[in-house]
């Protein structure tokens, strides 16, 4: 369809919603402000203006990650755009679709040294598959159709940078035509071999071992079906928890700094689905690793020993199909007994009723009291490995960065969680520090009235860095944070807080913030506890 006076940004606001765009993440700024006037002449794309930029580019990453559909953000030129970067990079690295519009200085002052230039390009093409600059307006519909199909196909990153004049400027005969948009992701002949020796390496193998680092909870009995014809135990990376069901009988938790199975280092064959970025340094080395991606970009080439590449869950029908049964007895016995062992291990922790509180009492009082359909998004920090053992999810949809692990994602993260699922209640679980690196967006939910729990896991230290300090002979130098009582700046912006102490007001205040209708901080005190097998190094 032809359309003619109309401006760029309008023929943007257009495009996304004949695209299925209704949601935007951003701060206003100089350079986009004629496109932010714009938006706020309509009401059918919904413009969420955040704290800060980085709050824009997780909650567009978080957002693409939850539904499956593009994520977009907006910022002004120059450090409104280097703001986007970290949370761009979260997206490029999990492959969550975000396409991200930036303003930039008028056409006439690109390359000067007018104030906010740079060259956006160069900032933002390493977090991104592609980022361009359009300087007329006849070329703008394309050069976003052409972006938008790149993110949404190869699951990446794409930008634009629009020149604040530009988005004033009429559109000749702007044309607007449907995307057809499909995944990049193909199950070619060239893989077939490699799926004729994976059956081979799994049928010899005598303790196998799957490892979940990518899925859906519609898999379930696909996975089930596959670990049981390969008498394999179940190792769920952090970014797949509640892909399984903890309490399945085949599930072994995961594996990091809190826990670690005694079985480990036995095994001899493991069979990847997705990454598992963070578990890798923990395998054994000898052990042979058969991954199944998506898309070949995804391969883990100093890991595996064969790779398979297309739909993944077709892939493991297929294995499932032609793998005979071969269980070996011991190993299973070996399997159920440490299932046994963990939990035994979480059991004593229910009742570790000591003051400070124990982070391994956190993770399972929340256990306890979160809806089973909720929504939980962690924050990176040393108290995701406690949650990672210690919380056992079922129906929960639990969202991790899995590549990039910057702090201070989690608490904007959540709040697109509260946008895209408003039905759902959702629990950002973070640290002290990563809370005081976002802490303003707590200004972002009192302003759409975005009900989401934070709970902080709150010892006064960057904890994790502070134990591998100290485990190397470090001196645990700049580990130590000076925190406000966060309940009480909950309170300050609107919402609402309270701090715990101690182990018998867990449970009570917890259960009060999920019925609250407010943004709600539960700050808990915890202790300066050293992980129990931590490990130095990324």
């Amino acid at each position: 369809m032809v359309e003619q006076n109309i401006t760029v940004s309008e023929a943007l606001i257009k495009f996304f919603k004949q695209n299925g765009i209704d949601t935007v993440f951003g701060v206003v700024g100089d350079a986009i402000l004629p496109f932010v006037d714009a938006l706020g002449k309509q009401t059918e794309v919904k413009f969420y203006a955040t704290s800060h930029e980085s709050g824009a580019a997780f909650m567009a990453s978080y957002y693409a990650k939850l539904t499956g559909k593009i994520g977009v953000c907006i910022a002004t030129s120059g450090p409104g755009c280097a703001n986007l970067v970290n949370g761009l990079a979260d997206a490029y690295f999990d492959k969550a679709p975000v396409l991200a519009i930036t303003g930039q200085v008028q056409r006439k002052k690109i390359g000067t040294n007018a104030k906010q230039y740079i060259n956006q390009q160069t900032l933002i093409q390493s977090v991104s598959k592609s980022s361009e600059l359009v300087t007329d307006a006849a070329n703008i519909l394309s050069v976003v159709a052409k972006a938008l199909i790149m993110a949404v196909s190869e699951h990446t990153v794409t930008h634009v940078s629009v020149p604040v004049d530009l988005f004033t400027q009429k559109v000749p005969n702007a044309n607007f035509p449907e995307v057809a948009i499909k995944d990049s992701a193909r199950w070619g002949s060239k893989y077939a071999d490699a799926l004729e020796e994976s059956v081979m390496l799994l049928q010899s193998s005598q303790k196998p071992l799957l490892v979940i680092g990518k899925g859906q909870q519609a898999w379930r009995e696909v996975l089930t079906n596959l670990a049981e014809k390969l008498g394999a135990g179940i190792i769920l990376a952090q970014q797949a928890k509640g892909v399984m069901p903890d309490r399945h009988p085949l599930v072994i938790s995961g594996i990091g700094e809190a826990y670690l199975p005694a079985f480990l280092n036995e095994v001899d064959c493991i069979l990847l689905v997705g990454n598992a970025s963070f578990e890798t340094k923990f395998w054994p080395a000898s052990a042979k690793v058969i991954q199944l991606v998506d898309n070949p970009e995804n391969l883990d080439y100093l890991l595996l020993t064969k790779g398979i590449v297309g739909d993944v869950r077709q892939i493991m029908k297929v294995l499932s199909e032609r793998l005979n049964s071969n269980r070996n007895q011991n190993w299973q016995d070996k399997i159920v007994q440490e299932k046994q062992n963990l939990e035994n291990i979480i059991r004593v922790q229910v009742q570790n009723k000591t003051t400070p509180i124990h982070p391994a009492y956190l993770m399972t009082t929340l256990n306890k009291v979160i809806p089973e359909d909720a929504v939980i998004v962690c924050d990176d920090g040393g108290f995701i490995h406690w949650f990672d053992t210690y919380f056992q999810a079922q129906e929960h949809t639990v969202l991790v960065s899995s590549h990039w692990r910057s702090m201070g994602g989690g608490l904007p993260a959540a709040l697109s969680a509260c946008i895209a699922q408003k039905e759902r209640k959702v629990i950002a679980l973070v640290g002290d520090g990563g809370l005081l690196m976002s802490v303003g967006e707590i200004a972002t939910a009192i302003k759409y009235q975005l009900p989401v729990v934070v709970v902080v896991a709150n010892n006064h230290h960057y904890n994790l860095e502070k134990g591998k300090m100290e485990s190397q002979g470090l001196i645990p130098f700049g580990c130590d944070l000076v925190v406000p009582d966060f309940a009480a700046l909950a309170k300050a912006f609107g919402g609402e807080g309270k701090m715990v102490k101690k182990p018998e007001q867990l449970e009570i205040v917890l259960k009060e913030s999920l019925t609250s209708s407010k943004p709600y901080i539960v700050d808990v005190q915890i202790d300066n506890v050293s992980l129990p097998f931590l490990q130095g190094g990324i």
